[in-house]
C-alpha cells in the first residue's frame, strides 16, 4: 500500500520532509493519481472543491472517504452528492469508545503510549526536529499570531505557545 500525502505547494518541502509518506503531492497535482487503483481518502482540510474532484476522479475505486479536519475552513462544504463512498466523520470520542470495547482500558493506554512514543521519536529529533515551539506572551503576540495564521503566513514547522 503506498501512502500519498496532499498538501499546498507552499508546504511540499515541509511535508516532504516529515517521513510519514511514500509520496507528496500538491493539491493542484492530486489528478496524478492513479485512478485505477483501490484508494482511501482522509481528509483532513475539509476543501471541498478538492474533495469533490478526488471522489470524481477516483470514482468507483474510492473504497472510503473521511472527513476528519477543516484546516481549510473558509473552503468547507456538505459532501452530499459525491461520486464513490459518502464521507464518513471521524469523530473522536466515538472511535474512543469503539476501541476501549475492543482493547479495553489497559490495551488502549498500552496502544496510545506506543503511539505516542513512537510519533515522538520524529518529532523531538535534534537533527530533524518537525516543531520549533516559539513562546511568546501578551494580547498582542496573541493577536499577531492569529492574524498571520489566517493570512497562511505561519510556517509548518512553527507551534506557537501564546499565553495572555
Amino acid at each position: 500500500m503506498e501512502v500519498v500525502g496532499l498538501t499546498s505547494a507552499a508546504n511540499l518541502r515541509f511535508t516532504e520532509g516529515l517521513g510519514c509518506f511514500d509520496r507528496v503531492l500538491s493539491y493542484e497535482a492530486a489528478h496524478s493519481l492513479e485512478s485505477d487503483l483501490p484508494s482511501i481518502y482522509v481528509d483532513f482540510n475539509g476543501d471541498a472543491k478538492l474533495r469533490r474532484n478526488l471522489h470524481a476522479h477516483l470514482d468507483s475505486n474510492l473504497k472510503y472517504s473521511c472527513s476528519v479536519g477543516g484546516t481549510h475552513w473558509h473552503e468547507i462544504g456538505s459532501g452530499k452528492g459525491l461520486p464513490g463512498p459518502p464521507p464518513v466523520l471521524f469523530f473522536a470520542p466515538a472511535q474512543l469508545k469503539k476501541r476501549l470495547a475492543v482493547w479495553g482500558q489497559a490495551g488502549l493506554q498500552q496502544r496510545t503510549a506506543s503511539a505516542w512514543m513512537a510519533f515522538m521519536q520524529p518529532v523531538t529529533d535534534s537533527a530533524r526536529p518537525w516543531l520549533q515551539v516559539i513562546r511568546q506572551s501578551g494580547p498582542e503576540a496573541v493577536a499577531q499570531v492569529y492574524q498571520a495564521l489566517l493570512e497562511g503566513k505561519v510556517r509548518p514547522r512553527d507551534g506557537h505557545m501564546l499565553m495572555l
